[in-house]
């Protein structure tokens, strides 16, 4: 399992060429609202999401193992 453990609000600061190339995952509101979560991505890794109380992830985050 993959550890992710910081967000990138929008994916600020890395190339877009970067930003393009990461596997994507689809989070329904629920999950999002959550600090401490699992999912699998598209390349079909297991990733534990593991962040600070009290964030919230938005549409186009980027998550950083």
């Amino acid at each position: 399992m993959i550890n992710a453990t910081k967000l990138l609000a929008q994916g600020a600061g890395l190339a877009p060429v970067l930003v393009k190339r990461a596997a994507t995952v689809t989070l329904d509101w629920d999950t999002r609202q959550k600090s401490r979560f699992d999912f699998t991505d598209s390349a079909g890794r297991h990733v534990g999401v593991f962040l600070a109380r009290g964030t919230i992830v938005r549409g186009g985050d980027v998550l950083v193992a």
